[in-house]
C-alpha cells in the first residue's frame, strides 16, 4: 500500500529565536512521505537563513512577499497544498519522535479522512517566572471514533475545550479533500479571526465523525511569542506584544453578531471564540438544535474564568445587540457555573493522573523536550506529578476561599 502523503505546515514571522528547534522536530521525523512547509509571514529576522540550516530538501519554503495577518497566512499556506493530508504546527510547538509515521499507521488502518491526536505541552523558559521549560507529558494511548455532533455539542455547552475536536493545529490531521470541502462552501479554508478554533468547529460541522487519538504525537509550546498566552493570561508579565500585534493586523473581522470590547479589541473568552467560529461556519450546516444567541450568552458567562469582569461587561453589549435579557442570561451563567467548573477540573485532574509533569530538567527548547517526551513515555517517573497536583489542588482551593 502506497504511504500516504503528509503535509506539516508552519506558519511563522519574526520568530527565528523559536522556530529553529520547532522546525528540527519536523526534519527528525523519518517518513519517506512528509513535505514540510514553512510560510514566512516577510520576516526580517534571518527567518529565511534558519530554513536553509536546516538543510532538508523535504521543507519547501514559501514568504507571503508581503505582511498578513494569521488567518491569512495559513490560507496561503494551504493553497499550495493539493494532495494528501494536512497538519499545522506553531513555531513554538512540535511534533514527537516517529509522529509521522504513527501517524500513516492511524490512517492505514482506519481509513478515516480526520484524525485528532493527544498532544503534550511544553511552557519554553523564556515564560515569566520560569528557568526551566515545563514538560507535561500524557501518557495516554488508543484510540477511539467520536461523533462529530455529539463532541460539537458539548463544546458548544462549555462541556468540553474545543481542542478536542478535530482542529488541523497541533496534532490534527485532516485529509485535504476535506479542507477543499469547506472552500467550495466558503470560498476559504478560513473563515474566522482564529483559524485553529475555526477549523474544529467547521471541520465538526461537516463531518460524521473523526478518530480520536490518545496516544501524544504532537507538542504544543508555550513561549514569550503565543498569542494565547498573550492575550488570556492575567499575570503582570505577560508580554502584550504579540497579542497587540495579531490585533493590529487587517485579519478577517470578528462576526458581526459578536460586538468587540470597546478599544477595538475581542472578548477574552474561549466560549465567544468558539460561538463566533460557529456562526462564521453556518453556511457548511450541521448545527446543533438549541444552539442559539441566549444559551451562548449564558455558557460564555459561565465559562469566563479569570475574566469574569470583563466578560460580564461584554455580555451586556451582546445582550443589548440581540435584545436578550442580560439579568436572566447573568443567573442562567450562575447556576450553570459550578458544574462546568467542576467538570472542568474534574477533567483537568484527570489528564494529570495520566501524565507526567516534569520542570526540574534543563529543558531549553521544544526539539528538547519532544526527545524527553519520548524518552518519558517509554519510562514514566510520577514524583513531580504527584507535586505538580499537589499545587494545583492548594491553587484551586484558593481559589474556591475568593469566589
Amino acid at each position: 500500500m502506497t504511504k500516504p502523503k503528509i503535509t506539516v505546515i508552519i506558519p511563522t514571522r519574526e520568530r527565528a529565536g523559536v522556530l529553529e528547534a520547532a522546525l528540527r522536530t519536523a526534519t527528525a521525523q523519518n517518513y519517506e512521505g512528509l513535505e514540510i512547509i514553512v510560510s514566512d509571514n516577510c520576516s526580517g529576522d534571518g527567518t529565511d537563513a534558519v530554513v536553509q540550516r536546516a538543510n532538508d530538501s523535504r521543507i519547501r519554503y514559501l514568504n507571503t512577499g508581503r505582511r498578513l495577518s494569521m488567518s491569512h497566512n495559513w490560507e496561503f499556506a494551504l493553497a499550495h497544498v493539493q494532495e494528501g493530508w494536512v497538519t499545522f504546527m506553531g513555531d513554538d510547538d512540535g511534533l514527537l519522535p516517529g509522529a509521522i509515521g504513527r501517524v500513516a499507521e492511524i490512517i492505514a488502518a482506519t481509513q478515516a479522512q480526520v484524525i485528532r491526536t493527544e498532544y503534550c505541552t511544553y511552557d519554553w523558559p523564556s515564560m515569566p517566572n520560569r528557568q526551566k521549560g515545563q514538560l507535561i507529558v500524557s501518557l495516554s494511548s488508543g484510540l477511539e471514533y467520536r461523533s462529530s455532533s455529539q463532541w460539537l455539542r458539548k463544546v458548544m455547552e462549555g462541556k468540553a475545550r474545543y481542542s478536542q475536536l478535530p482542529m488541523i493545529y497541533n496534532g490534527g490531521f485532516i485529509h485535504i479533500s476535506v479542507l477543499q470541502r469547506i472552500k467550495e462552501v466558503m470560498g476559504a479554508f478560513f473563515s474566522s479571526v482564529n483559524p485553529d478554533v475555526y477549523t474544529a468547529v467547521a471541520v465538526a460541522r461537516l463531518t460524521d465523525e473523526f478518530v480520536f487519538v490518545h496516544e501524544p504525537l504532537a507538542m504544543s509550546g508555550t513561549s514569550k511569542y503565543s498569542n494565547g498566552h498573550s492575550s488570556f493570561s492575567t499575570s503582570a508579565a505577560r508580554n502584550l506584544q504579540a497579542y497587540q500585534q495579531f490585533l493590529s493586523e487587517g485579519n478577517i473581522p470578528f462576526h458581526s453578531d459578536m460586538p468587540t470590547l470597546e478599544d477595538g479589541s475581542l472578548p477574552l473568552s474561549l466560549q465567544a471564540c468558539v460561538y463566533e467560529a460557529y456562526l462564521q461556519s453556518a453556511p457548511l450546516g450541521g448545527g446543533i438544535e438549541e444552539i442559539n444567541h441566549e444559551e451562548q450568552l449564558a455558557v460564555m458567562l459561565a465559562t469566563s474564568g479569570k475574566h469574569r469582569t470583563m466578560i460580564d461587561a461584554w455580555g451586556q453589549c451582546f445582550a443589548q445587540l440581540h435584545g436578550l435579557d442580560y439579568a436572566s442570561a447573568y443567573f442562567a451563567a450562575a447556576r450553570l457555573r459550578p458544574r462546568l467548573q467542576a467538570r472542568m477540573f474534574g477533567q483537568k485532574l484527570q489528564r494529570v493522573l495520566r501524565s507526567v509533569v516534569i520542570d526540574r530538567l534543563a529543558l531549553q527548547n521544544v526539539h528538547e523536550a519532544s526527545i524527553a517526551a519520548g524518552v518519558i513515555r517509554s519510562a514514566p517517573g510520577r514524583g513531580d506529578s504527584l507535586r505538580f497536583l499537589g499545587g494545583e489542588l492548594c491553587s484551586a482551593l484558593r481559589r474556591r476561599a475568593t469566589e
